[in-house]
């Protein structure tokens, strides 16, 4: 069945019970006894529930904003017919509907135009129901719930600002009206700080909320008590703002039995983003004792341990290599153990290489190649990332001329032997070979023709950067960069922006987060 189709039918069942309704009606005009009862008045009760019904089917639809459009329409031929009937109280328009309307539209997309669309109903709610005596029209947070989850869907740094702004006119109103069904829930906070994840100040902010939720509890608003899920909130938007000895703290209040791997492994990201390999190592630490006094849910898996590895990797300590060595021994360990959610992956063996090629040991190159061999003997097919590590491995090598020419010979055998392997070079790759050429191949005329090879393969495959343009500019002569591209780099080099969209349609800007975003996507293939 398609998306849509109960609502649909739902509408087409109301639409004719309307039509019904609206005949029997033309069969009584005339009639000297406006009492005499009409068998179809009497079975046809069009009401506003029949309406709701509709509503609500078409706001969980999964239509977009035409689901949202048709559940507005559907509000107003509700309104119409209520005032059409001289204001039937069965056919008046209550919060619920408008609340399916502002669900819809905060469901529909995530433009902040139909967020704005969404509060406007909210808007139209409290006039009409804010002061309203009748308890079945009386006004509770559960609208404004609606208005803050729709701001919370939304990505910018304005969705936070509007979420709150919606919380505090809501607390507003509880004050003034003194009505219980307003006061914020921990529904309306958690909210909050959701919209503002991505806020440059998320962190700090969804702190203070946090705070204010349990100043509410201790108050008396039982309903404002931080749950698992505001913690969990709280601590993403921690994590992503660099607040990540936060993020453990609210780890630390929440109930043993309350927390899990996830959790963990979200604060053990943050540790990764930051760099701090001993912190998030601590925290594995404690994962393990936890899984070991019972709390099987706080078991680490693979990916607790790979986050670990990257953010010993990340870290600035001459230790980094031994440290993710021995936590992939562990990994393993586990593993062999019976433990197969601790299965090794290229996600472990990938920080491994990143930590040796970043220490800058004479061995790197030698130490990643056997690290890579070690890796397919245990069965994981290396992938693009793997590659791009070792070449990148190989363009970092300066030590000595021996060791300059075998670091060019292993890159190159490894950027040759993708097309064999069924990989596909990317951005990275082409950058990296581009920093290999330029650290690695002394000859002048190799080196012209290694750039123009490379050059040319990332145009023809859309991933010339402007990386690459720089690099190729600075090694080569004016005459020889336009013979090459067809540019002149005599006054400036060149912007990417002045060649042709196709060569960089897939190309990327920032190549570091995308090596470590691939590094990521890629743990398990």
């Amino acid at each position: 069945q398609k998306m849509g189709w109960g609502a649909e039918n739902a509408e087409r069942i109301l639409e004719w019970m309307i039509a019904l309704k609206e005949k029997g009606k033309r069969k009584t005009v005339g009639k000297k006894d406006k009492t005499d009862n009409n068998p179809v008045d009497d079975l046809i009760l069009v009401n506003n529930r029949h309406f709701l019904t509709v509503i609500d089917a078409w706001a969980k639809a999964g239509k977009g904003v035409m689901g949202a459009i048709r559940c507005e329409r559907l509000l107003e031929r509700l309104e119409n017919l209520y005032q059409s009937s001289g204001g039937d109280p069965k056919l008046r328009p209550g919060p619920k509907h408008f609340g399916a309307v502002i669900d819809a539209y905060s469901r529909a997309d995530d433009r902040e135009s139909t967020a704005e669309h969404a509060e406007k109903f909210l808007d139209k709610s409290e006039d009409l129901f804010l002061h309203s005596t009748n308890p079945n029209d009386a006004l509770s947070n559960i609208v404004y719930n609606l208005v803050i989850d729709a701001w919370s869907r939304r990505i910018g740094h304005k969705s936070g600002e509007r979420a709150n702004e919606v919380l505090r006119r809501m607390i507003k109103n509880y004050k003034q009206t003194k009505n219980p069904s307003l006061r914020p829930d921990v529904i309306s906070y958690t909210g909050v700080m959701k919209a503002y994840v991505t806020h440059p100040d998320g962190g700090k902010e969804a702190l203070q909320i946090l705070d204010e939720m349990k100043e509410q509890f201790k108050s008396g608003n039982v309903n404002a008590k931080p749950d698992f899920k505001a913690y969990a909130v709280a601590i993403d938007a921690c994590v992503r703002n660099g607040l990540s000895i936060e993020a453990e703290r609210l780890l630390d209040e929440l109930d043993d039995s309350a927390k899990n791997q996830t959790i963990f492994n979200t604060v053990m990201n943050g540790y990764r983003i930051e760099g701090r390999g001993q912190e998030a190592e601590t925290v594995l630490k404690r994962m393990i004792e936890l899984a070991d006094r019972g709390y099987r849910r706080c078991s680490p898996n693979s990916v607790s341990f790979g986050v670990c590895m990257e953010a010993w990797g990340r870290s600035k300590s001459r230790l980094k290599v031994h440290a993710c060595k021995e936590l992939l021994k562990q990994c393993v360990s586990r593993y062999q153990s019976g433990d197969s959610t601790c299965k090794p992956n290229l996600l472990h063996f990938h920080a491994l290489a990143g930590a040796i090629t970043s220490i800058g040991s004479q061995d790197r190159v030698s130490d990643v190649l056997s690290l890579f061999e070690k890796m397919e003997e245990q069965g994981i097919k290396p992938n693009r990332v793997t590659f791009n590590i070792l070449i990148k491995t190989c363009a970092s090598v300066f030590e000595s001329e021996d060791a300059k020419k075998n670091a060019l010979q292993v890159a190159i055998s490894a950027f040759n032997s993708l097309e064999s392997l069924g990989i596909s070079a990317d951005s990275i790759t082409y950058t990296s070979m581009a920093n290999v050429i330029k650290h690695l191949v002394n000859h002048p005329d190799e080196k012209l023709n290694a750039f123009k090879g490379i050059f040319m393969r990332s145009c023809e495959h859309g991933f010339l950067n402007q990386h690459i343009i720089n690099v190729m500019a600075e090694c080569t002569t004016a005459e020889q960069f336009q013979a090459i591209t067809g540019m002149s780099s005599i006054e400036t080099v060149p912007s990417i922006d002045t060649f042709p969209s196709e060569w960089s349609a897939f190309a990327t800007v920032d190549h570091t987060a995308q090596a470590r975003q691939a590094n990521h996507a890629d743990g398990t293939n």
